[in-house]
């Protein structure tokens, strides 16, 4: 071989983007080039080590145990081609999962094996995206299955010419939706850290919050002088500006409400969506989906209530994926709400 060509192949190994690991037969290493300890997580060269020690000695879990498979598959089975996926953990950093290809090495008449090589590659993006997609497909299936069984539900109620009280349909409408999550959580990887409970900013979160309350509070008011003045019958005949009448034992509970509703509306609904779709619209069509879904779930309240309530949960879902938390919207939702019913907007 002509000596400008001799150090092409070891360039060629150096420079791949996959890890190369060689063994002899005795299984002492022979080669690692720098793209595998990069990869397996090792800082000195392990040449001339033993596999066992360099690799098996430290290890305290079964993590690694696919991986090491292939390079026993090769010894075991010298005649074939190994290929496959393997998850590998390297001490403290996150879980890899690497495509591996593994075979027996022969001499070059073929007639001796000199040992085995393992080829390996980083696919753990393309096994998250994977993992993604599947999932995507549960929640989705999931939130169906939810939304129709609700307004089935609400159907065979008319249907038997039973009408429950609002807040009756709101629990069934939690009850539902906290069995959403529960088989989301069991069935996906999407866990309660992955809900915007924390406040990172409380100045970000707070101050548009109280402004936007103040806001809605004085536009809700506004509209009821203008709808007494232009449309005399909208309101019940009689019934006073502020009516404490209304109130039922629900408002008692309704800051809890609040919260359980916003946790599963944003924490569960808008983050496992947004899981669902990709691209550029990702997080719109999360938002204008979740806020939709909410609407239609209100649906015992009328046209104008669904309308409403979509409308505000999509603001709402535009402040927590600015805010990333769900106590801000909670103040607004609790203070909107209340007032909504003692103006008598929606009883």
């Amino acid at each position: 071989m002509p000596i400008e060509e001799k150090g092409i192949i070891p360039r060629i190994l150096r420079d791949m983007n996959e890890g190369v690991l060689v063994l002899d037969t005795r299984g002492v290493i022979l080669y690692l080039n720098d793209k595998g300890r990069a990869l397996l997580g090792k800082k000195d060269n392990p040449e001339g080590e033993k596999y066992s020690l360099a690799f098996l000695s430290d290890e305290t879990d079964d993590t690694n145990d696919g991986f090491h498979q292939f390079v026993l598959d090769a010894v075991y089975d010298k005649e074939s081609v190994h290929s496959g996926e393997a998850a590998y953990k390297a001490g403290n950093q996150k879980i890899r999962h690497f495509n591996l290809t593994s075979s027996f090495l022969s001499s070059e008449d073929g007639t001796e094996k000199v040992g085995i090589v393992l080829v390996f590659s980083d696919i753990t993006e393309l096994v998250r995206v994977n993992r993604q997609r599947r999932e995507s497909s549960t929640i989705f299936a999931v939130l169906m299955i939810c939304v129709c069984t609700y307004l089935f539900l609400w159907s065979l109620l008319g249907y038997l010419n039973i009408e429950p009280p609002g807040w009756v349909m709101n629990l069934l409408i939690e009850g539902i939706s906290i069995l959403m999550f529960a088989i989301i959580l069991k069935t996906t990887s999407f866990s309660i850290r992955d809900i915007g409970l924390r406040i990172t900013d409380a100045r970000k979160t707070f101050v548009p919050s109280v402004l936007i309350t103040v806001t809605g509070t004085a536009a809700l008011v506004l509209g009821k002088v203008l709808l007494l003045r232009i449309v005399p019958g909208f309101f019940p005949e009689g019934a006073p500006f502020w009516d404490w009448s209304v109130g039922t034992v629900a408002d008692v509970f309704y800051p809890a409400t609040v919260i359980l509703q916003e946790f599963l509306a944003r924490g569960v609904m808008q983050e496992n969506l947004n899981r669902v779709f990709t691209g550029k619209y990702a997080t719109i069509l999360s938002i204008v989906v979740s806020s939709l879904v909410f609407g239609v779930l209100h649906i015992h309240y009328g046209l104008p209530f669904m309308l409403a309530a979509a409308v505000l949960l999509g603001a709402l879902g535009m402040l927590y994926h600015r805010q990333g938390n769900i106590w801000g919207l909670c103040i607004i939702h609790y203070v909107l709400g209340e007032m909504a019913t003692f103006l008598r907007y929606i009883i």
